[in-house]
């Protein structure tokens, strides 16, 4: 453990060095709690950022979890940075009233609004690095907490020294030689109080609780052991992700908003490389996997294997897992979120034949006519079905499901809603709004494309004009008539 000041600066900068956190003239913003390690880094940083090169500044935010010594906090960052001469941005943030409409933890909570900000910061301002005080301790926490959640390598590398431009140059320093830094420079930081009460958090009952035990009952300090491990995963990390990558790049194909895999490739592949390749996709369309453990994964590779087309799965992070024709295909923002009563109609004509794209759903709808009979016709739940093509018409639309549709599936009698459909097949609300309906000139649907065909439009044995209607993601190459079929 770092003795004295000098050591801990000496640390700190050989930290810098090894993960080349900083660059000369760089513009740094510093996260800046008012507790001790926040302020210890501040300091530190401020004391060589000449020799650096680097321009700091400073921001805060207030969770208001605390009431008045929140307001306390923020006005000490406040007298700190005006002291210091630094350029200081503070915001607030109702961390309570965001968990309860998303869902999350008050810890999850903060963490998220508490990058989103700086994250915005830095994009407004130019800031090339974000710093943050996390330490050795943190991460020997961190890694405890992730061998609970069932977390896998990069769980067992707990966190990460860099990642983007948010940086730790704590990460090998120990809280207690910061806290001693701390008193050796004369600096009064702040103390959360919350930090000292086991009964709040998980992390607070490893750190007060499960860590002093283990020290008591282990000859080795078991901080530095839970280090050894963290190294191990880092290096183990650092040689495997290249693979990841060039993998990822041949399974995977990424969109504004979401990340397709290609679900019989992965199938093929062991079941660790799997899981890797899922968390790469999750980081590409949020950032992060934090909140992803075990059972998440699990839970995925159930969907990959045998998940039918349209099953769903959210995630942490509000990432939503839909299974298509050929791919698993992950989503996040807005279209993750979005409820069928939030979608507008949309309709394309579709000429027979003929293919459209839908870009509303990311499909791909083709009608061909085949010169004779076929010897399979195919299966609704599929992407191919074979329909009597004088009965569908030689003009057709691709449309999306409004209340009220309804259609009389393939041996049934009789109607049936289309929402009383969905239920029976369990279809999730958010994905209803997704399902291509293909109709005729007369608004009768011929296919719910994936899921069940209309019982006027089969083949049946005076069928002389026999149609080939298809449903694929636009990712798949759809082949031109002349085309030999797979």
């Amino acid at each position: 453990m770092t003795g004295n000041g000098g050591n801990l600066r000496q640390q700190v900068q050989g930290t810098i060095r090894r993960y080349q956190m900083l660059q000369a003239s760089g513009r740094v913003l510093v996260a800046v709690s008012g507790g001790p390690d926040s302020i210890g880094l501040l300091h530190l940083l401020s004391s060589f950022r000449d020799e650096l090169g680097i321009e700091l500044a400073v921001a805060h935010l207030n969770h208001q979890l605390r009431g008045e010594q929140a307001a306390q906090d923020e006005a000490y960052v406040r007298r700190l940075c005006a002291d210091w001469d630094l350029p200081c941005y503070v915001t607030c943030d109702d961390v309570t009233a965001r968990a309860r409409e998303e869902g999350l933890s008050l810890e999850e909570a903060g963490r998220y609004a508490r990058y989103e900000y700086f994250t915005t910061l830095a994009d407004q301002h130019g800031f090339d690095r974000v710093t943050l005080g996390h330490t050795a301790t943190d991460r020997v926490e961190t890694l405890l907490i992730n061998l609970l959640r069932g977390s896998g390598l990069h769980g067992l590398r707990s966190i990460p020294p860099v990642r983007g431009i948010f940086i730790r140059p704590l990460i090998a320093s120990r809280r207690e030689a910061i806290a001693e830094y701390c008193k050796q420079q004369g600096l009064d930081p702040r103390c959360d109080e919350s930090n000292l009460e086991p009964s709040h958090f998980l992390r607070n009952k490893i750190r007060l609780q499960l860590l002093p035990l283990l020290g008591e009952e282990y000859s080795e300090d078991p901080h530095e052991a839970l280090l050894r491990v963290i190294r191990a995963a880092e290096e183990e990390l650092a040689w495997t992700e290249p693979l990841v990558e060039t993998e990822f790049e041949e399974v995977a194909s990424v969109g504004a908003d979401n990340v397709r895999l290609d679900r019989p490739r992965l199938r093929e592949l062991p079941a660790g490389l799997q899981q890797r390749l899922l968390r790469r996709a999750l980081v590409e369309l949020s950032g992060a996997a934090t909140d992803v453990g075990e059972v998440h994964y699990g839970a995925l590779r159930e969907l990959i294997d045998q998940g039918q087309t349209g099953a769903e799965l959210h995630l942490p992070g509000g990432v939503l897992a839909r299974v298509g024709y050929t791919e698993i295909e992950l989503i996040h923002g807005e279209r993750a979120q979005r409820q069928p009563e939030e979608e507008k109609p949309w309709c394309h004509e579709l000429l027979v034949p003929g293919t459209i794209e839908i870009p509303e759903v990311g499909t791909l709808v083709r009608a061909e006519l085949l010169a004779e009979r076929p010897s399979e016709l195919g299966n609704a739940a599929d992407r191919h079905i074979i329909v009597d093509g004088d009965a569908a018409g030689s003009v057709l639309y691709v449309r999306n499901w409004q209340p009220g549709d309804w259609m009389q599936p393939l041996g049934m009698g009789g109607h049936k809603k289309l929402q009383d459909l969905f239920v029976d097949e369990k279809i999730p609300q958010q994905r209803r709004g997704c399902i291509p309906l293909v109709v005729d000139s007369q608004d009768r649907i011929i296919w719910a494309v994936g899921l069940r065909m209309g019982e006027k439009f089969r083949v049946t044995e005076n069928t002389t004009k026999f149609l080939k209607l298809s449903g694929l993601p636009l990712t798949h190459k759809m082949p031109s008539p002349t085309d030999v079929e797979e």
